[in-house]
């Protein structure tokens, strides 16, 4: 069976230094980041049209998982608060942290886009139809 490896940014930042300390000519450096810079915004459209596609499923197991990862992240939260006062046993409170800013942090950068008057993309028109 034939593996498809899709790079990621971090492989492509290794790429960009590796060229640019093998290219002496400047054009050579500007074509290569160029081509690197395409690269990084094509895996970018194609993350995007993923998730437009998940958000247009109707099947809840594909388009549900990003709500239940906040719900559950809550709950966990709510779990660490109410818990402490009735002294229930601690929980990790680190994994929900890392994945709930994660999730915070995107929607915060949406809503710096309309605070500052960035047209919804194509891709949420299309999410909306």
């Amino acid at each position: 069976m034939a593996t498809i490896t899709v790079p990621t940014s971090s492989d492509l930042q290794q790429q960009r230094a590796a060229t640019e300390r093998q290219l002496q000519d400047a054009e050579q450096r500007a074509r290569a980041a160029s081509k690197l810079q395409d690269a990084e915004s094509a895996i970018a459209a194609a993350q995007s049209a993923t998730n437009t596609a998940e958000a247009a499923s109707p099947s809840f197991f594909v388009a549900g998982w990003r709500p239940f990862i906040g719900w559950v992240c809550g709950l966990g939260f709510v779990y660490t608060i109410v818990g402490a006062a009735l002294h229930l046993p601690a929980i990790d409170t680190n994994p929900m942290i890392m994945i709930l800013t994660g999730m915070l942090g995107l929607g915060t950068m949406r809503t710096a886009e309309k605070i500052t008057g960035v047209p919804p993309s194509k891709v949420g028109k299309v999410a909306r139809k």
